[in-house]
């Protein structure tokens, strides 16, 4: 039988370290363990490892922002003013879920997907990742499914499932792509 605390680690993952303090109201800066694209949404708790253990904290409503590709600010509830912020500079924070339910990729990361399988959730049929094109606001995969080429949008809409293990992606394809 596991404990609330090893059922929270088995559902979160390590986003980050604090490294300083932001301000006079207490919000911290997390350096990313991984470079990240725009900041899908920020969910409204995240952890810090403290004592051996996770933490919960509730994120301040309309107090994250992203700095650059490394680096968020966040305001937690529960912290006010830089004395007791400083406090918790050196700690690793973490957020539930996977990276990918909160965070863009950047486009090396996403630039990598190339030589994916690709699988349309809905037909069954199989192709492949041959490119990236970087339109800003709309990033796009090349993909090529039974001979054909398609753009599709790099959205959560049609991205269904990215396994980088198996190095494949399961897509929703909207009908009649592949026909044009």
């Amino acid at each position: 039988m596991s404990t609330i605390s090893e059922q929270i680690e088995s559902q979160t993952f390590e986003v980050g370290r604090l490294v300083k303090v932001h301000g006079v109201n207490g919000r911290l800066v997390i350096r990313l363990h991984r470079q990240a694209g725009d900041v899908l949404d920020f969910p409204g708790w995240m952890f810090i490892g403290i004592d051996g253990g996770l933490v919960p904290f509730k994120v301040t409503e309309e107090s994250v922002f992203q700095k650059d590709a490394n680096h968020l600010v966040v305001g937690l509830d529960q912290i006010s003013g830089p004395e007791k912020a400083t406090g918790y500079v050196g700690l690793n924070c973490y957020l539930e879920g996977e990276w990918s339910d909160w965070f863009e990729a950047t486009i090396d990361a996403v630039d990598s997907l190339t030589g994916f399988e690709v699988v349309d959730e809905i037909s069954g049929k199989k192709g492949s990742v041959t490119g990236f094109e970087n339109i800003p606001g709309n990033p796009l995969l090349k993909i090529e499914i039974e001979g054909k080429t398609a753009l599709l949008p790099l959205h959560t809409e049609f991205v269904i499932l990215n396994d980088p293990k198996k190095r494949q992606l399961i897509l929703h394809i909207p009908d009649g792509l592949l026909d044009l």
